[in-house]
């Protein structure tokens, strides 16, 4: 378990992660805002095995650090992680979702911010970004929540795009 907050557990997936991953992932509730989560059930296992073989190393700049979303009865509602992102030119990104039938409770709120705390404790970054949909507004309302800012780029020949930061506090 990397932490536990009011009753929600983060943890490691595993395989046998694998149905329900698929399908929340595949939720047109997650899928209206990240298009690029939608998988078919072998694209989900060889997620969740290469994210079981970069538990170890911890390096979420190299391998995606995808946490297991869980209630205490030790059901899937979601996932929260980090991973760099080519629109960020290999920044590393907090991305999070969950089932819909357990939004609009506040539980992701909780996870994302113990999963901040728990990324700066796993590198020295000076930063974490997020890319979030403008008219995404609840993801926004957690980003804003958690001190994340608005950075603009202006760069429209470029692959970076705006995004939000949070950074580390000294």
């Amino acid at each position: 378990m990397f932490f536990k907050v009011n009753g929600l557990i983060a943890d490691e997936l595993t395989l046998q992660d694998t149905v329900d991953f698929h399908r929340i992932c595949n939720q047109q509730f997650v899928l209206r805002w990240m298009d690029d989560w939608k998988m078919d059930l072998s694209q989900v296992k060889d997620l969740i095995s290469y994210s079981i073989n970069g538990y170890e190393k911890a390096d979420p700049e190299q391998i995606p650090f995808i946490m297991a979303v869980r209630t205490e009865t030790n059901q899937l509602i979601g996932i929260c992680g980090f991973g760099p992102k080519p629109e960020l030119n290999g920044e590393v990104e907090i991305a999070y979702f969950i089932d819909e039938n357990f939004s609009k409770r506040g539980y992701m709120s909780q996870i994302v911010e113990k999963a901040i705390e728990f990324f700066f404790t796993l590198t020295d970054k000076p930063h974490l970004s997020a890319l979030v949909d403008e008219r995404n507004i609840p993801s926004k309302r957690i980003l804003m929540n958690n001190q994340f800012i608005y950075h603009e780029v202006d760069d429209s020949d470029s692959i970076l795009k705006s995004h939000y930061r949070l950074y580390r506090l000294e």
